[in-house]
C-alpha cells in the first residue's frame, strides 16, 4: 500500500485500513463466515468500511477481551458489530475474558454449550481478518495498552522469545506458538487455521511490527498481506 516514507505509523495505519476495507468487499460473499481478532487495526478498519447488503453472512469475534478493568469493553463489541452493520450479517460476540487467571477455568468455560457454539464458529471462518500485535509498535496494540498484561507476563513472553501476537495468542520469531505458558489462558484460537483457511488476512501498518510480521511469515500464519510500502521494503531487504 503506497504511503509516503515520513508519514507516522497513525497515517500509515488509516491509510492501509482504508485499502483493506474496500478489500474485504471483495471476500465476503453470500454465505461467508468471517472471523474477526479485535484490536487497534480493526478498529481502523471498521472506520473504512464500504455498506455491501450481503446475504447469510455471519461475523463472530476470535478472543474474548475483558480484563479486570472492564469485563464487557464496548468498544471493542461495537468494532465487531459494525462489521456485521456493513453486510447486514449476524454478529456473534465472545463475552469472555482475554485471558483467563488459570488455564483450568478456560477449560471448564469452554466446555458450556454456549461458548462452545462460538467456539464452532470460529472454526468454520472461511475469511479470517486480523493483525499482528506488537510490545513496541509506534501505535501500541490493545492487548499490550490496556491493562491486558501484568508485569510479569511482559517478562515471561520476553523470556519465551516472543515477537507478537494474534488474537492474544503468541508467537515466537520462527512463529512458533506451542508451549507459550501464557497461551494456554489466552481466549484466542490456536493458530493452525491460519494456516489452511482459504483467506488468512492479516493487515499491518509501521515498522515497528517488523519483527512480528517476520514471525508470522515463518510460521505461515497469512496467506494474504495487506502492509504499508515502507514495511514492505523492510522486509524484502
Amino acid at each position: 500500500m503506497p504511503v509516503p516514507d515520513n508519514a507516522s505509523e497513525a497515517d500509515a495505519l488509516e491509510r492501509v485500513a482504508t485499502f483493506a476495507g474496500a478489500h474485504l468487499n471483495t471476500l465476503v460473499l453470500p454465505g461467508t463466515t468471517l472471523g474477526v481478532a479485535w484490536g487497534t487495526t480493526l478498529a481502523a478498519i471498521s472506520r473504512h468500511l464500504i455498506p455491501q447488503p450481503t446475504p447469510n453472512v455471519a461475523i463472530v469475534q476470535l478472543n474474548g477481551s475483558g480484563n479486570t478493568a472492564n469485563i464487557s469493553n464496548l468498544h471493542i463489541s461495537e468494532v465487531i458489530l459494525q462489521l456485521a452493520q456493513n453486510y447486514g450479517a449476524k454478529a456473534h460476540l465472545f463475552p469472555v475474558p482475554a485471558f483467563f487467571d488459570y488455564p483450568q477455568t478456560k477449560t471448564a468455560l469452554w466446555r458450556e454449550r454456549s461458548v462452545k457454539q462460538t467456539i464452532d464458529l470460529q472454526h468454520q471462518a472461511d475469511v479470517l481478518l486480523y493483525s499482528v500485535g506488537a510490545l513496541h509498535a509506534e501505535v501500541p496494540s490493545y492487548v499490550y495498552a490496556a491493562g491486558y498484561l501484568e508485569d510479569q507476563d511482559v517478562a515471561e513472553l520476553t523470556r519465551q522469545g516472543v515477537v507478537g501476537d494474534i488474537a492474544t495468542v503468541f508467537f515466537r520469531a520462527d512463529g512458533s506458538f506451542k508451549n507459550i505458558p501464557i497461551n494456554r489462558r489466552a481466549s484466542g484460537p490456536d493458530l493452525s487455521p491460519c494456516r489452511r483457511v482459504t483467506h488468512a488476512v492479516c493487515v499491518i501498518a509501521g515498522r515497528s511490527k517488523l519483527e512480528a510480521l517476520k514471525g508470522a511469515l515463518a510460521g505461515g500464519l497469512l496467506n494474504q498481506l495487506i502492509v504499508d510500502e515502507p514495511t514492505a521494503r523492510l522486509l524484502l531487504e
